[in-house]
């Protein structure tokens, strides 16, 4: 955890981010406060984020190849540190129309909100609100990775609203389940899922995502796509409610091209739970 910051530091880190126009020196003075995990000077920052004013001097937002290149700095740093204020910091800028003037602010907010453990009602509230404005794609990963409840809530919303069309769900499932398959909270909001009257195509993209893996068909030739963590690096408990959901499908109704890859995931981890018993 970071040391707090004296009351002096932040008096003299906010007067150069009220005053200064050298955006190195704004970006150096900004990145102090939001690696800080201090309240105070979380504060502060908030308080100049909220204007225009200092977002323009902060970055050249006449030119839209630089113009969140400091600020993404300031936002790597709150993800970095994540903490209670971290999150009041950008509910409170959320709303305000000079920060939200460039949409790609958004991506850098959303991004330190996910960060913090637990998601708030407020935090949920916006994860809904944009997943409805276009950064449902930006918010899937981002609310998976939190696996707070509401975090997981508002995930279970985005894939059983129409927030956004079926093959975009189909996508978002792909790349955001499969890097954390193995987590016990993602296996059971995927579980609870499949009891809802989901569109087949959604349906089969989890039973898919969980069970199977078939980069070319999903991500086509990307140089770097999402990758499934080996199942015996999972815990036994998540493992255990992976063979229960793997047997409740079976005994359901299971496309023919989906009952040989659940059966085959299902024998693998039933071997590595008896491999754990020896």
């Amino acid at each position: 955890m970071a040391e707090p910051l004296s009351p002096s530091e932040i008096a003299r880190h906010s007067g150069i981010l009220n005053e200064s126009r050298d955006a190195d020196q704004l970006a150096a003075s900004a990145l102090v406060l939001a690696a800080s995990e201090d309240p105070a000077a979380l504060l502060a920052l908030g308080r100049v984020l909220r204007h225009g004013a200092f977002l323009n001097r902060l970055d050249d937002t006449a030119n839209p190849s630089a113009e969140i290149r400091n600020l993404a700095m300031v936002f790597g740093a709150l993800t970095e540190h994540p903490t209670p204020a971290t999150g009041r910091l950008c509910e409170l800028i959320y709303a305000e129309p000079d920060f939200s003037e460039i949409p790609s602010r958004i991506n850098l907010l959303l991004t330190a909100l996910a960060a913090v453990h637990p998601v708030t009602p407020v935090a949920a509230d916006i994860f809904r609100e944009t997943s409805q404005d276009e950064y449902a794609e930006v918010n899937a990963p981002l609310l998976l990775k939190n696996e707070s409840p509401l975090a997981l809530q508002v995930f279970d919303e985005l894939i059983s609203g129409d927030w956004v069309d079926d093959y975009v769900k189909v996508d978002m499932l792909h790349r955001s389940v499969l890097p954390r398959r193995i987590r016990l909270p993602v296996l059971e909001v995927c579980a609870s899922l499949l009891e809802r009257g989901l569109p087949p195509e959604v349906r089969d993209a989890i039973i898919e995502t969980v069970f199977d893996y078939d980069s070319r068909l999903w991500f086509g030739p990307a140089m770097y796509p999402p990758e499934p963590p080996a199942w015996n690096t999972a815990t036994t408990e998540a493992l255990e409610f992976l063979v229960g959901m793997a047997t409740r499908l079976q005994v359901g109704n299971l496309s023919a091209a989906l009952q040989e890859p659940v059966q085959a995931t299902r024998e693998e981890v039933q071997n590595i739970l008896q491999s754990r018993q020896r």
